[in-house]
């Protein structure tokens, strides 16, 4: 059984005519005879009487038959519509996870364009710290995820495809009146007598740092980590201890109590787009193309 018998038992109930229906159905008299003889054959019942054959009489199996086909066409009917609303971008969610960047670096308000030109489409952000976003990208549990260079070189670039959306400077923090203060910039043997303070692992923040110091041949007095920027703040506030931090997600959070100085060789870093190779749907392939094009 197949919803076009659905719904040409629907047509010659109505019409009552085989020819009639036919017409209506743009069939020929004996295809629809034979769609009918079939269905009835199928079900085991008979549906129709056709011993008047300019006046077809329904059977009380027909009856029972044509509430159930009315149903389940406007069922059918219903999911097609709801289909074609996600397939032309009218509804739908984009499961986004990112890290905990989106106010520093703009994504916050381009996601709001988005919303307000997709007004149908949803977007469910979790923003999460490297390991959580990384595991979760790789059990496929997100559409995409916004995350750092260091931390989207640990997946499979078969599996994934990467866009950067914005560069970001790593910098030193230091409290204002911290003797490194006034210089312009500052090199590792500068920073070598002083404790730090860091972003967790999986951060990007701490892999940077730690590159930096093991390039330079000296291991880091680490003394405390943590998730939050405002925390770091706290901990070196008045203090000779030094943070790292990327420059434009740290600007939100620093005050007159603070200064940044670069490196003496700078180091860049990437905010990217990850998302899985191979079939999107429209809405997530639209949502990229929001974050990635040119101002």
């Amino acid at each position: 059984m197949t919803i076009d018998d659905l719904y040409s038992f629907i047509t010659l109930y109505q019409v009552r005519n085989i020819s009639d229906a036919a017409v209506e159905l743009n069939l020929t008299q004996s295809a629809l005879s034979k769609r009918l003889k079939s269905l009835q054959a199928e079900l085991n019942s008979t549906l129709i009487s056709t011993r008047n054959k300019r006046q077809l009489t329904i059977t009380e199996s027909g009856e029972v038959f044509f509430r159930y086909a009315q149903t389940i066409t406007a069922q059918y009917q219903l999911m097609t519509t709801e289909l074609a609303e996600y397939r032309d971008l009218k509804r739908g969610t984009i499961h986004v996870g990112t890290v905990p960047v989106m106010a520093q670096y703009g994504l916050a308000t381009q996601m709001s364009h988005f919303m307000q030109t997709y007004p149908q489409l949803n977007i469910r952000l979790e923003e999460l710290e490297g390991a959580d976003l990384l595991r979760k990208l790789q059990q496929q549990a997100l559409d995409l995820g916004i995350l750092r260079d260091v931390q989207s070189q640990q997946l499979n670039a078969s599996q994934f495809a990467t866009v950067n959306l914005t560069d970001d400077t790593l910098v030193t923090v230091l409290a204002a009146n911290h003797p490194l203060a006034a210089k312009r910039h500052v090199t590792m043997t500068d920073l070598l007598p002083y404790e730090v303070v860091s972003l967790n692992p999986g951060s990007g923040v701490y892999e940077k740092m730690g590159d930096r110091y093991q390039q330079a041949g000296f291991t880091p007095n680490i003394r405390f980590t943590t998730p939050h920027i405002e925390t770091l703040l706290a901990m070196i506030k008045g203090t000779t201890r030094v943070t790292y931090l990327f420059a434009k997600s740290a600007a939100p959070f620093l005050t007159a109590d603070f200064v940044t100085r670069p490196f003496d060789q700078p180091l860049v870093s990437h905010l990217q787009l990850v998302y899985p190779r191979g079939t999107l749907s429209a809405a997530t392939q639209r949502f990229i193309q929001a974050l990635t094009q040119e101002d």
